[in-house]
């Protein structure tokens, strides 16, 4: 890569130099790539990705014909260089979370990079919110460049319900989450109406695009409408039910979410009567299931919740009886997915480093650098290293290259001014950060002020790219992610409140580990989104520990008086996985294709896909108690198929808790 980024970082040293005049192509060539020991094709085509590479980055490398000359290739230095958007504080602020709800996915060090070059004088502020909103979705960078440009596409689908894949032609208009997951919407050319696909439905592992030809008379049919609306589309895949009360017996040793955010109403001995208020009836029937035996819903005062837990039990009993007639296939270890770090992400960062220490003088403290960009002492060192043989050729040029110290402190880089100022964004770059900022805004807790800022950024941002990248730019967005946690968000709001406020909360939780529930003073540090849940992350000082509680299981949340003050040095969250031990519960499940995705939240060691689409998953459990709530949860799409004794559990149990649910129908409760 170093030989690589070195030519190419010498094509924008020559072409800086030159200004308005530029460079011809001969001269280019003479100077990068006529000793290269290949084809004069080769040459031409190591040309064309040099100049991709550098355009990718932001850099807007032009071709100007001339009349009575060769063509020369030059940069225009007005749009080199990023506009001075005049930042306040608060704006900074949006910007830095902005960034951080694009964790671990390949469009976050693009996003860093810029962030470092555009507030290289402000100091860095550590967001209270990250998010892995795209994680695991490869697809969704291909999908939103397309629907950026309205591009035609094709990719291969497997709609639920059918065992075949499709090969579908669309034409895509934006991209929207939901529930945690990423859906695309636009126009199916085959059945030429508007349709909405869900990402991870999509079997092909690159999305082709096709010639706007494919269009024909859809052309103008086809057309993104101009009063496109996402909200219509989140209307139908969200459902605003109304709060229902419930009332559940649960026996008086059994802790459970469900005890968590309940009123204890009556008590009998053994037993407490809780009411409950619930919008998702399905949801909430299918955690009280999980319980089995040692919870009835009082069918008297509830009988349409007490009917749905009985259908549930029933469903998952049947699904357990006798040895399962599902033959398991080869599995497959799981390999933990890591972002990647590629040639022109890397070439972005030195570069970047080189303008932040340019805007200090050519002077910068190395810890400085390291907290801006992110990274280690290693890396900054290699990045230090690598810079050496940057500059204009040295072959021509001796004497034109960076002077940098790689072990130096402060960093001092010099024969490097013309990069001084902060240069264009780049495609990614902006669109990562103009929607990121449109996610802020749904934050759970986000202040009135916070919002307009974020709002208010995202409209220089606009401004700022409209000339170089007028897609990107344009007002009507096409990527709408959404934060919003529904029944949670009250919890959430408090939380967020204390992490950025720095204050201490009491919290009532439901450990799953444990399975009892405890009253807890904590120190907020961040909110996580991860795998369809969010997580608070916190200093615990029951445990004197960092520890990481899923929002869900908090019953309460009270904001105190009491401040804290939060170190610097934090234990890696980014990653939040179970812990299970040698007793751990290990099984295989099977889950339809309509069900499959649920299993990623699990964090499968093994997998194998079925011909139909389905998943075989081996999943560890600290306890029973989650694996059936799993199972309760999706009753008969995922089941347990080995180990057998397991199996034999599961409908040992649920058969008793469905006796005891027809029982309470006769007024034992």
């Amino acid at each position: 890569m170093s030989r690589s980024a070195e030519r190419i970082v010498s094509l924008l040293w020559l072409l800086l130099e030159a200004g308005a005049n530029g460079r011809t192509k001969s001269e280019i060539f003479s100077y990068l790539y006529d000793h290269l020991d290949t084809s004069e094709t080769a040459k031409q085509r190591q040309f064309s990705r040099d100049k991709a590479a550098l355009t990718s980055i932001g850099v807007p490398v032009q071709w100007q014909q001339q009349a009575h000359a060769e063509d020369v290739y030059l940069i225009d230095r007005d749009q080199l260089y990023l506009p001075d958007l005049t930042l306040r504080d608060d704006e900074i602020v949006a910007l830095h979370q902005a960034r951080a709800l694009w964790m671990r996915t390949p469009i976050e060090d693009a996003i860093h990079a810029a962030l470092a070059r555009m507030t290289a004088q402000q100091p860095t502020t550590p967001p209270v919110v990250g998010a892995q909103l795209a994680t695991g979705q490869n697809l969704l960078t291909e999908l939103v460049a397309a629907a950026r440009e309205q591009a035609p596409v094709k990719f291969r689908y497997r709609t639920v319900g059918r065992e075949e894949i499709t090969v579908r032609r669309v034409r895509p208009w934006a991209v929207l989450m939901a529930h945690q997951q990423w859906y695309m919407t636009g126009w199916d050319l085959d059945r030429r109406s508007q349709r909405l696909f869900k990402l991870s439905r999509i079997e092909s592992k690159t999305i082709s695009l096709l010639a706007s030809e494919v269009l024909g008379d859809q052309e103008h049919a086809s057309a993104r409408p101009a009063d496109f609306d996402v909200e219509d589309i989140r209307q139908r895949l969200y459902t605003d039910q109304p709060p229902v009360d419930g009332y559940v017996w649960l026996a008086t040793d059994t802790a459970s979410s469900v005890r968590i955010r309940a009123q204890q109403v009556d008590q009998r001995p053994g037993w407490d009567l809780l009411r409950i208020i619930y919008r998702e009836p399905l949801k909430t029937a299918a955690t009280i299931a999980a319980l089995t035996t040692n919870a009835q819903v009082d069918h008297d005062r509830s009988p349409e919740l007490a009917e749905l837990v009985s259908d549930i039990l029933a469903i998952v009993r049947d699904a357990h009886h006798g040895e399962s007639a599902l033959s398991v296939p080869t599995l497959t270890k799981v390999a933990r997915p890591r972002k990647r770090t590629g040639d022109r992400e890397v070439i972005a960062r030195r570069l970047g480093i080189v303008a932040v220490v340019n805007q200090h003088g050519g002077s910068l403290a190395r810890a400085a650098v390291r907290q801006r960009f992110g990274i280690s002492e290693a890396t900054l060192t290699e990045d230090l290293a690598a810079m050496q043989f940057w500059g204009m050729p040295e072959t021509d040029f001796a004497g034109g290259q960076f002077e940098v110290d790689p072990h130096a402190d402060p960093i001092v880089i010099s024969n490097a001014e013309l990069l001084a100022q902060p240069w264009q964004l780049s495609a990614p770059e902006a669109l990562g950060l103009i929607s990121g900022l449109s996610a802020v805004t749904t934050i759970p807790g986000i202040s009135a002020t916070q919002q307009a800022a974020a709002r208010s950024l995202e409209r220089k941002l606009r401004d700022a790219v409209d000339t170089v990248a007028p897609h990107v730019g344009s007002h009507d967005a096409i990527v709408h992610p959404d934060l919003s946690l529904g029944d949670d968000d009250e919890v959430a709001e408090v939380l967020h409140q204390a992490a950025r406020g720095h204050l201490v909360v009491n919290i009532s939780y439901y450990s799953e580990s444990s399975g009892a529930i405890s009253t807890r003073a904590i120190e907020p540090l961040q909110l996580l989104y991860s795998a369809g849940h969010a997580y608070i992350r916190a200093w615990c000082r029951k445990t004197d520990d960092y520890r990481t509680f899923r929002i869900d299981r908090i019953g309460s949340a009270t904001l105190t008086t009491e401040s804290f003050v939060p170190v610097k040095e934090q234990s890696d969250s980014r990653t939040i996985a179970p812990a299970v031990n040698d007793d751990a519960i290990t099984v295989v499940v099977h889950a339809t294709h309509r069900q499959r995705d649920v299993l990623g939240a699990y964090h499968p060691s093994a997998t194998a896909v079925a011909n139909d689409g389905s998943v075989f998953a081996r999943l560890a459990f600290r306890s029973l108690t989650p694996l059936v709530e799993l199972l309760t949860n999706h009753p008969g799409q995922i089941t347990v198929v080995q180990p057998g004794k397991i199996r034999e559990t599961v409908w040992t149990i649920t058969d008793q808790a469905s006796s005891a649910s027809h029982e309470s129908t006769r007024g034992l409760f």
